[in-house]
Formats: structure tokens, C-alpha cells, sequence
């Protein structure tokens, strides 16, 4: 009997594994594509700098820097992330330090005053240096309470003001963004969203080839989950 139960207990762990597995892949749609181009595209023997320690992003970026070769440092305002420097992009104090490229992905939007974290890393790229900057646009709230702001492609372009070859990209399509807004249901607490959260999950994963199709037939700039931007210090 306990031996029944922890195999059925076993089995439905793999299973939500497997379907957070399916959610991220939908919830992140467009996001890593973008990130392992820019990181291709960084030359040997150059600094980098990666605001928010750990997680999946960083782990992308060391590996291109192992292949790569260039050096990345890790800032992060949370000691238990343990960064290769604590502080807040806001107001560090980078010491006349300078980096070829800063990378602030899925970070703005955690940061209390965006304007002042957007400068402070202007200040801290070399000349000709790149940011690389990911953030939502349309999505649901996470990191519960540290979530404060959402940006549209001209608020963006508006904190951006002092940097030239700005390019900013939608991440994906109004229709696939609205597919990842119930996607994001797996990640509630609530029991009922706990409950279906699985189910909801594998019904957007095999309606993501219509998303994809309706947001070609029907294009709009409108709607988008995020926004890809680089940018250079002139």
C-alpha cells in the first residue's frame, strides 16, 4: 500500500516536472534565441557583467563565456544569490571599472528605479560597449512582491535616451503572448489553478501552432509578452 502511494507520488511528480518543463518553454518563448545570438556575438578576452545572479540566463552565459572565453562577473542586490558583486545596479558604485558588455535580462522590471539602474549601467560599459536587455511586457506578476513595473517599447525607448543603436524587438506575437498569460496559471498557489494548472499547460502547448499562425495572418505591434533590446554606449 505505502509502496503504491509513493509510486503514484513519484509518477505525478514527474509528470508536473514535465509540465513546468513545457511551460517554460512556452512562457520563454523567443526570449533564448535572442540571448545565445548576443552571447555568440561577444569576443574573446571581454568583460562582462550579468545583473541577477544565477538561474537559467547566467548558467547560458557561462557557458558561452567558457567556449568563448571572455570573463563574466555576477551583481546581485541578494547575498543568498551569491553574486561575484552585491549591490543594486541602481547605485553601485562600479569604482571606474568599465565592461564591454552589461546583460540585464528579465531584471528591469524587479528594479524599483529603473531610470537610475538603466544610467548607472550606461556609466559602467566601456565606450562602444553593449547592453543586452530583456523584459515582459505583457505577463503575469511573479517574484511576488518584487515586481514593480512592465514596459512598453517607448517607455523603453525613452530610458534608453543617452544610448545610441538602440533596437528594440517583440519578443513574440499578440496571440502567442496571450497563450503564455494562461500558461503562467501552473505557477499559482491556488489549489484550483494548482489543480488545472497541468491540464491548461498541455491545451496551450498544442494550441501554440495556431497562436504562431493567427499573429502572422493578423500582425500587430499592439501586444507582445516582451520586448529584446540592444543598445551601445556611444
Amino acid at each position: 500500500m505505502l509502496s503504491t502511494f509513493r509510486v503514484k507520488t513519484y509518477t505525478s511528480g514527474m509528470i508536473r516536472k514535465f509540465v513546468v518543463k513545457l511551460s517554460k518553454i512556452l512562457s520563454r518563448q523567443g526570449l533564448y534565441p535572442f540571448l545565445e545570438n548576443a552571447f555568440a556575438q561577444i569576443p574573446a578576452n571581454a568583460s562582462v557583467l550579468n545583473v541577477g545572479a544565477g538561474g537559467e540566463i547566467e548558467g547560458l552565459l557561462r557557458q558561452y563565456a567558457s567556449s568563448r572565453s571572455f570573463d563574466v562577473k555576477s551583481l546581485d542586490i541578494d547575498p543568498a544569490r551569491q553574486p561575484d558583486i552585491e549591490g543594486d545596479l541602481s547605485s553601485h558604485d562600479f569604482g571606474g571599472k568599465e565592461f564591454d558588455v552589461i546583460v540585464l535580462s528579465e531584471v528591469l522590471e524587479h528594479i524599483r528605479t529603473p531610470d537610475s539602474a538603466v544610467n548607472n549601467a550606461l556609466a559602467g560599459l566601456k565606450t562602444g560597449g553593449q547592453l543586452v536587455l530583456t523584459t515582459p511586457f505583457l505577463f503575469p506578476i511573479h517574484d511576488r512582491p518584487h515586481d514593480y513595473y512592465r514596459f512598453t517599447k517607448y517607455g523603453l525607448s525613452w530610458l534608453l535616451r543617452d544610448y545610441v543603436d538602440v533596437e528594440i524587438t517583440p519578443r513574440n506575437s499578440w496571440a502567442e503572448a496571450l497563450n503564455v498569460m494562461f500558461v503562467r496559471l501552473i505557477k499559482e498557489k491556488n489549489p484550483v489553478c494548482r489543480f488545472f494548472g497541468p491540464l491548461i499547460v498541455l491545451l496551450a502547448f498544442i494550441f501554440a501552432p495556431i497562436a504562431m499562425l493567427l499573429g502572422v495572418v493578423f500582425k500587430t505591434d499592439f501586444m507582445t509578452s516582451g520586448y529584446l533590446v540592444t543598445a551601445k554606449k556611444s
